[in-house]
């Protein structure tokens, strides 16, 4: 064989093995992207969307009742709002298995069995900060437990999810994973030539 010959031989073999690579190197890069923009996505839900529920005022001493469904793997309503000082009655029922209700701020942890309603009083502590605070499943309710999540959200807290900001936020994260895929496509191909 000629010097040519094994030339033109070498060049397809390099690209060939270049194509493999770079098709391998998109395809992980698609699906780290997925999963990255997925998890965000799915972390942020609960940051996200859902008006926050006041509760129904009752009796004369002016209780903020919550009625509170859990079922596999959210609360319903997921938002609600108090404020300092507020007596709070939550009456809270699971509708498939058992699960928890908890916020450890005001010092709750419930078991929910399937099918039976519980009751708890509390005074919200005049003195607490403002803010929002986590309710999650304290009872582990398998493979969704760990996303069973809702909010409360005591007095009037300047957030800046509170703003609208969070309504973005799994847009804005697609957004930089689609500009960083088209980033090492770029990069590839300029190291091809």
């Amino acid at each position: 064989m000629t010097e040519k010959e094994k030339g033109a031989q070498e060049i397809p073999q390099k690209r060939s093995r270049f194509y493999v690579r770079g098709s391998l190197l998109i395809a992980i890069t698609a699906i780290i992207i997925s999963l990255f923009t997925g998890g965000i996505a799915y972390s942020v839900q609960d940051l996200v969307g859902g008006e926050a529920s006041e509760g129904i005022l009752v009796g004369v001493d002016e209780v903020r009742e919550f009625w509170i469904t859990a079922q596999q793997w959210y609360y319903n309503p997921k938002i609600i709002k108090v404020d300092p000082g507020d007596t709070v009655r939550f009456i809270v029922t699971s509708a498939d298995i058992t699960h928890g209700f908890a916020i450890n701020e005001l010092g709750i942890n419930l078991t929910l069995l399937e099918g039976e309603m519980v009751e708890h009083e509390i005074v919200v502590p005049p003195d607490i900060a403002e803010g929002t605070y986590t309710i999650y499943c304290s009872v582990f309710c398998g493979i969704g437990h760990p996303y069973f999540k809702g909010r409360i959200i005591v007095g009037t807290p300047t957030t800046l999810l509170g703003t609208g900001m969070g309504q973005i936020l799994p847009s804005i994260a697609t957004a930089v994973m689609a500009g960083m895929f088209a980033t090492f496509i770029i990069i590839g191909r300029r190291r091809a030539k």
